[in-house]
């Protein structure tokens, strides 16, 4: 089974759409139709495989009900780049198997295993909120949160969504990934589940039943929907306001999700107190932070460094010094380039959770010189293994 898989590409009506209207490679109708008539055949589609930043996007400007180009266009890059580098599997949690976080979560001081311990146990609560890979490292902000604490904490180290599985390595791994998860979610008696990363939530409301085809047996939302609900309801209010204005940096599973996903932001940035600057592509055509251009190439230069400029000078255009990201993952990848372009990154979890009275002891940024130094020490042996 493969991504291509998934999807009755006998169906495309060779429009070429998807490709006409993508930010990023923005081909006129005779390339488009020919680049997707490669694509959907095997042969070889250079202009795509050497520009796509595998975003999404393309997803929503397909006509055909259904057809999810993005995977075509997934599966036909992983199969020109071969065997999974080394590097890209160090990356990928919830198979079992040491990898970047397991290596850092051995790290954490003895408070913050015994959180993760706790996690690990199968709550009794009817609504939890479900802690992916990267909302660990706040673990201990998370744990204490009064804003947060309604919500039963859930999240097993060693499971994961399968974001990073399924987006630079392949699907044997992904498959991998969910299938675990999925073992220790029957075992949840819950009806709600509360995403505190988007990432997870994509993946769980998403790409769980569009892709691989299973629908969890509970209602899950956002963490943003979470706090939206609470706020409407006059449960929280906002005791510290964040007096800041910041571009507004959108994940590139945006366009997988609901509108009122995007919406929610916007609302709550607001309420906290943040003025918003909208960038030039945005919602539908919105760029990427980079991060998964690493399926084209392992050298940052002409992958993600180049997606960065290109969003940077968006900024920039903007009038904006700082930027406001909810996305672990681009937070991660852009706080290795902002300084070079003079830009701030503002992590909203951490700013909202703040917003609603929560004191952050280690807001993601202090959790850089973890993640590089754990990285770093991986590295340069995983570099050329398959």
């Amino acid at each position: 089974m493969a991504y291509i898989d998934r999807c009755d590409w006998s169906r495309c009506t060779e429009c070429g759409q998807c490709l006409m209207q993508c930010p990023v490679l923005e081909m006129d109708k005779p390339a488009a139709v020919s680049a997707i008539r490669n694509l959907i055949s095997g042969a070889p589609a250079p202009d795509v495989f050497e520009k796509c930043t595998f975003c999404f996007n393309c997803n929503r400007y397909c006509p055909v009900e259904g057809l999810r180009p993005h995977e075509l266009i997934l599966q036909r890059a992983l199969e020109h780049r071969g065997k999974v580098p080394g590097i890209l599997k160090y990356l990928a949690n919830g198979r079992g198997r040491t990898n970047l976080f397991s290596d850092m979560y051995e790290k954490f001081t003895a408070e913050e295993k015994q959180i993760l311990e706790k996690w690990s146990v199968v709550p009794e609560q009817k609504e939890i909120l479900w802690i992916g890979c990267m909302g660990k490292l706040s673990c201990r902000d998370i744990e204490h949160s009064t804003v947060l604490a309604p919500l039963a904490k859930f999240g097993p180290p060693d499971l994961c969504c399968g974001e990073l599985a399924y987006r630079l390595c392949s699907w044997e791994m992904y498959e991998q990934t969910a299938q675990r998860t999925l073992e220790v979610f029957s075992k949840l008696n819950i009806d709600r589940m509360v995403c505190y990363c988007g990432s997870c939530y994509n993946y769980f409301s998403s790409i769980l039943p569009k892709v691989y085809g299973v629908t969890l047996p509970f209602k899950i939302i956002s963490m943003y929907q979470w706090l939206w609900e609470r706020f409407e309801k006059g449960e929280l209010r906002v005791t510290a306001p964040r007096a800041f204005t910041a571009a507004i940096h959108e994940s590139c599973y945006v366009t997988e999700l609901e509108d009122d996903f995007a919406d929610c932001l916007r609302r709550l940035y607001h309420t906290a107190g943040v003025e918003t600057v909208e960038l030039a592509h945005h919602g539908d055509c919105n760029l990427s932070c980079g991060a998964v251009s690493a399926v084209r190439s392992l050298n940052v230069l002409s992958s993600i460094f180049k997606e960065q400029r290109r969003k940077y000078g968006e900024v920039s255009d903007a009038g904006a010094s700082q930027i406001a990201v909810n996305c672990p993952g681009c937070y991660v990848t852009l706080s290795f380039s902002n300084w070079l372009f003079g830009k701030k990154l503002r992590y909203m979890p951490d700013e909202l959770l703040a917003a609603f009275g929560d004191t952050i002891t280690t807001p993601l940024g202090k959790r850089m010189p973890m993640i590089m130094t754990t990285a770093a020490r991986r590295f340069p042996g995983l570099m050329f293994s398959r």
